[in-house]
């Protein structure tokens, strides 16, 4: 009993001093470095004496120090553009006018107003119906911006680096390219250069500077992701230089900017799912930009190329159907227009352009963009195929006429109260026909005694039984049919081919 006692003493001093002296000397253990611990010291302490003294850490602050110079070199131009609609109250909508790819871009409010102009009594009211950016070009006030920065706008509202709040006046505008040139009534400006944007190449630093979201004088970096990106369906002459330099929602109309601060292109776009960044955005080249400034300034106009051809690009489909190989590449003359250039040197329909001047043409925008940016005058080289055997030949190049253009793209027969014109690769395939075969309605009078047996979509396969493969064809047989004072039409739709009779009064 009494060994008992004294061991019972014994673990109870060992519990009251035992477990403070453990205490102790773990906490002390804890404060002492682990082997691993102290090695990254060592590394940490080698590290920050290498980034001292390191080159490229001083090559790295002289690039910091570019951004800064540009950024700040480029700022008193970058301006804020509030498109400002005066409107009636009316229930929720989308207002009138702007084109619902480009509403993305806007980062304004788009619901609750309607246009003037209907006869309607009620109180109008001022909204802003989007934001976007634009960059003075020159010190007397001209600002280069996107078209759909500024269409529909009542009002339009330049906001400057400093806050000063200015209407501007619409210059011009130029859908095909989607740039538009403002003019403001201000002294002292910043214009920033343009630049040589056919200099520029995959990998170079570039800086977008505009106003995302409404957050002004945003400044974002990345690189050239590509050139001369084409056929993404934005404008009729797509040729944009692509970039990962972050571009959000207002930041259209804005400039890209080279390591020098000189603008290389107007940021115009961007492909997202979300309709926000997404490491790919397109800006119009400054080259581009410039000869549409140029025009729009001197004559209130752009100044365009055309040679009366309706193009599309030859794919795959097509290829096999005229007996070439599939990876011919092309754009095919869908219609052609009497008595212009093209139509003058014996183009026809279904030839397959490959080249001008030498330089390969592999889609019909690429053809748009060369015709149209070619001073008219020129006469330049075309190069064709026809039959499988290539041509070539001398064309001189017309002033475009966009309205005279429009009304000869498609044949409307006043006599048949209908618009008729080529019919597309999709309707070919739907309705099993082959290349040249029939002409598609586009439109139909309601009035037209036609309206309740051709209805658009459908193919007119031949009049009077004279196979049809243009509008002009078509018109030439109307034409026709006017001395016999009737006609009699094959049509095709989606279920099979029927014929309409119809008396001329």
């Amino acid at each position: 009993m009494k060994r008992s006692a004294e061991t019972l003493k014994l673990l109870a001093l060992s519990l009251v001093f035992g477990v403070p002296i453990g205490y102790w000397l773990s906490s002390q253990g804890a404060s002492h470095p682990s082997a691993t611990y102290a090695q990254q010291v060592v590394e940490s302490q080698q590290a920050r004496g290498v980034l001292d003294r390191s080159a490229s850490v001083a090559n790295a602050d002289g690039l910091s120090k570019v951004f800064r110079d540009v950024s700040k070199s480029v700022k008193p131009s970058v301006v804020i553009i509030k498109n400002v609609v005066v409107g009636s109250v009316r229930s929720k909508g989308k207002l009138r006018g702007i084109p619902p790819e480009f509403e993305q871009f806007f980062g304004g409010q788009l619901d609750g107003f309607e246009l003037n102009g209907n006869g309607d009594s009620s109180p109008t009211s001022r909204t802003e119906n989007g934001l976007g950016s634009g960059v003075i070009v020159r010190e007397d006030g001209y600002i280069l911006t996107n078209n759909h920065v500024v269409a529909g706008a009542s009002v339009l509202e330049v906001v400057l680096s400093d806050d000063r709040k200015l209407e501007a006046k619409v210059i011009g505008t130029d859908e095909r390219t989607d740039l538009a040139v403002l003019k403001i009534d201000a002294s002292g400006l910043v214009a920033a250069p343009l630049g040589n944007s056919s200099n520029m190449e995959v990998g170079d630093w570039v800086i977008a500077i505009g106003s995302p979201f409404g957050l002004a004088q945003s400044v974002t970096a990345g690189i050239v992701s590509a050139t001369n990106r084409n056929d993404q369906g934005i404008t009729l002459y797509d040729s944009f230089i692509q970039t990962d330099a972050a571009i959000n929602p207002g930041n259209s109309g804005g400039p890209l900017l080279n390591l020098r601060g000189e603008v290389i292109g107007i940021n115009t776009a961007i492909a997202s799912r979300s309709g926000g960044y997404n490491g790919i955005g397109f800006a119009v080249p400054s080259n581009t930009a410039q000869r549409v400034l140029d025009d729009l300034i001197s004559k209130g106009r752009v100044t365009r190329g055309v040679i009366g051809i309706k193009p599309v690009t030859l794919t795959p489909r097509m290829a096999e159907k005229l007996a070439l190989p599939a990876d011919t590449k092309g754009a095919v003359v869908e219609t052609i227009t009497k008595n212009l250039p093209a139509d003058k040197a014996g183009l026809k329909q279904w030839d397959i352009v490959t080249a001008i001047n030498g330089i390969a043409i592999a889609s019909e925008s690429a053809m748009r963009r060369t015709i149209g940016e070619t001073k008219p005058g020129t006469q330049v080289k075309l190069t064709y195929i026809r039959n499988g055997k290539t041509f070539d030949v001398p064309v001189v190049i017309e002033e475009l006429d966009e309205k005279a253009l429009m009304a000869s793209s498609q044949e409307t027969m006043e006599v048949l109260g209908m618009t008729v014109g080529s019919i597309s690769e999709e309707v070919m395939e739907e309705f099993g026909l082959e290349l040249g075969e029939g002409v598609e309605v586009k439109r139909v009078n309601r009035r037209s005694p036609l309206a309740s047996l051709i209805p658009p979509g459908v193919v007119i396969l031949s009049i009077n039984g004279k196979k049809v493969g243009t509008p002009a064809e078509l018109a030439e047989g109307v034409e026709a049919a006017k001395k016999s004072g009737g006609f009699k039409l094959v049509v095709r739709d989606s279920e099979a081919d029927k014929v309409v009779q119809f008396r001329m009064q």
